[in-house]
């Protein structure tokens, strides 16, 4: 059995080694952690770029497609006037996000004595017309344009859109792109619709994308086999441009986002993202840097577990020194367990106290570590995400409201939006329909985050093509609510109230969604309009939407807002109210900015001391003088 003294020294080793191990086991379990954190975030980051940018694609091809509708609708009428009568600069202006947009017929589709007929704008950054023409004179020939060849060819066979291989443009000196979407007749191709995307902005981006110091980007057609830029050093993009993919040494097929390839002696570990048209990003990221922070955290937690370990074997060895007869077995069979990386085993000691009490406290701990690792991991991915879509749907929302407000001797126009810390879908718009005629729009999605977002892009989008492609607002509203419901999002919709005011009589034609009813003001005072509610927007396809009409004399005002202004509520849960927002209202007369100024501060007053849990959002618009 050997001397009492021996034994306290053996069983002290014991709980030392024992210790030990969980101490090494925990700090091991946190440096994965942490480079899952690591990795985690740095994905995170990437993928909101590509967010941004599938965004961009999804509008354009969005774009090309309505373009390609239009020319559709030129055909099949019977080509009643010249492409560049009909498609004019303010046409082509309806289509954004584009550098330059067109339309191309084939050969002799047109007019069977002329081969080639077209009409191309291109846009300055102000959206102005920077190059217009027609090129019916058979000055362009674009049929010998290898972008023209490529889309004709994947568009003879039905494909919906088209991109080209990226090229150096010979007129604009730019680094560009384009997509192209069928003018069909049945199911004959007779022309193209095509919008330009300029690469070069997109690219300043994405080569400033560096994680660490020595990090390196390529960003390539994958489709095409069409190198567009890289980071790696020593490359020279100049010569590098338009090589296959293979021309990079350490590129392969077999590459996967996430598995580690060595490249001249260093191990990176790639992030991949495959964009909506072809194209896709690799993020190459030394190892060895990206994990330099969960090293040192390594290094850390190893020397504070460590001195904690050493605290306790010398509280231990008190014990054990001064109560050496019965628990010395028992502690020893549970050490062995414990060192062999069994958390989940306890210590069940009645004598000494002394022992019994180190034994809870041993217990407790380890239970504590074994939680504290769990719910650690679990609250650190979560928030991160929270974060991330947030931050996303933050930019998504406020990119999308137009911030220029109108004011001429027609009309005068002024709309806010305060968003709530988890972002909803509420958004307004107003645009030109025509020269006579003006789109407004306050509408509000249902849910929140990144979801809503982009439900809300899909259909500002929606109602604003329609109205801009010629239909009455009837039908733009059913075609925008059947374009939503054929969206297939599960459990969104949206409340709106969309508008067409008539520079010329100030009369409002408007449909209501089931959203709030607006206010009108007439000889200096507001009322609330009794409007047909109708059922909102992207749930039931085909809906036949009643349309109603109000007329606005000179300076009558028609005020417009979502459910984030009468819902704000009190810490007793009291509504901010219909009534309430009406008397403030008609206090006292008060410019358009100063109108929404009053109003937002009134719900900040009413709400003090409650966190803002929806978007507010108004508009107000005041007519002066008819046309």
């Amino acid at each position: 059995m050997g001397s009492i003294k021996s034994r306290i020294i053996v069983m002290t080793f014991a709980l030392l080694f024992a210790l030990g191990t969980v101490v090494v086991g925990a700090a091991i379990i946190a440096f994965y952690h942490d480079k899952e954190l690591l990795v985690s975030s740095n994905d995170t980051s990437i993928a909101a770029f590509k967010w941004q940018i599938n965004t961009e694609i999804s509008a354009l091809e969005k774009n090309v497609q309505d373009l390609a509708l239009l020319g559709e609708v030129y055909y099949k009428r019977g080509k009643p006037q010249k492409v560049g009568e009909f498609f004019t600069a303010q046409i082509l202006h309806n289509y954004p996000n584009s550098m330059g947009n067109g339309i191309y017929f084939l050969p002799y589709k047109i007019n069977k004595n002329q081969k080639i007929s077209c009409i191309h704008a291109v846009w300055t950054e102000t959206r102005d017309v920077d190059m217009l023409y027609s090129c019916v004179d058979g000055t362009f020939n674009y049929f010998e344009q290898n972008w023209y060849k490529e889309i004709t060819t994947d568009l003879q066979n039905q494909k919906r859109t088209s991109w080209a291989k990226p090229y150096k443009s010979t007129q604009l000196g730019i680094l560009m792109t384009t997509v192209g979407s069928g003018i069909y007749d049945g199911d004959e191709l007779v022309g193209l619709a095509t919008v330009d995307w300029e690469l070069d902005t997109i690219l300043n981006s994405i080569l400033r994308i560096k994680p660490t110091p020595n990090s390196f980007v390529l960003f390539a057609d994958k489709v095409n086999d069409y190198i567009i830029a890289t980071t790696e050093p020593g490359v020279d993009n100049t010569t590098i441009m338009g090589k296959p993919l293979g021309t990079m040494k350490w590129y392969s097929d077999d590459l996967r986002e996430g598995r580690t390839f060595d490249y001249q002696g260093v191990k990176y570990i790639p992030y991949i993202k495959r964009l909506n048209n072809g194209m896709f990003l690799i993020v190459n990221v030394p190892l060895l840097e990206l994990f330099d922070n969960a090293v040192h955290h390594l290094i850390v937690l190893l020397s504070v577990l460590l001195i904690s370990t050493l605290v306790i074997v010398f509280v231990l060895y008190k014990i054990l020194k001064s109560n050496i007869n019965q628990p010395i077995d028992t502690l020893t069979d549970i050490a062995e367990q414990i060192s062999q990386g069994d958390l989940d085993q306890d210590i069940y000691l009645e004598e000494p106290s002394e022992l019994a009490k180190l034994a809870a406290s041993f217990n407790k701990m380890k239970a504590d570590m074994k939680t504290h690792l769990t719910e650690l991991a679990k609250v650190s991915a979560e928030k991160e995400r929270i974060e991330s879509d947030l931050a996303i749907a933050k930019t998504i929302q406020e990119s999308a409201l137009p911030k220029d407000f109108p004011k001429n001797e027609h009309f005068e126009l002024v709309a806010s939006m305060t968003p709530a810390r988890e972002i909803g879908g509420d958004f307004y718009d107003f645009f030109p329909v025509d020269e006579n005629h003006v789109g407004l729009v306050m509408a509000d999605v249902c849910g929140k985050g990144i979801t809503a977002a982009l439900y809300m892009m899909s259909a500002k989008t929606a109602i604003k093509n329609m109205l801009q492609a010629g239909y009455d607002l009837k039908n733009a509203v059913s075609k925008a609510n059947d374009s939503l419901c054929n969206n297939d999002v599960p459990l969104m919709f949206v409340t709106a109230f969309i508008g067409v005011l008539d520079l010329r009589s100030g009369e409002v034609e408007f449909v209501n969604a089931g959203h709030c009813p607006p206010l009108l003001q007439s000889q200096n005072e507001y009322r609330y309009l009794v409007v047909k509610r109708n059922t909102v927007l992207g749930v039931q396809a085909g809906y036949d939407f009643q349309l109603e009409k109000l007329s606005l004399q000179e300076n009558d005002r028609l005020f417009l807002y979502t459910d984030g202004v009468t819902e704000a509520q009190t810490k007793e849960n009291e509504f901010f109210g219909e009534d309430r927002l009406l008397k403030i209202l008609n206090q006292k007369e008060m410019s358009l900015p100063k109108t929404l100024e009053q109003v937002y501060q009134k719900i900040q007053k009413f709400s003090s001391g409650v966190a803002q849990s929806d978007d507010i959002t108004m508009m107000v618009v005041e007519f002066y003088h008819k046309k």
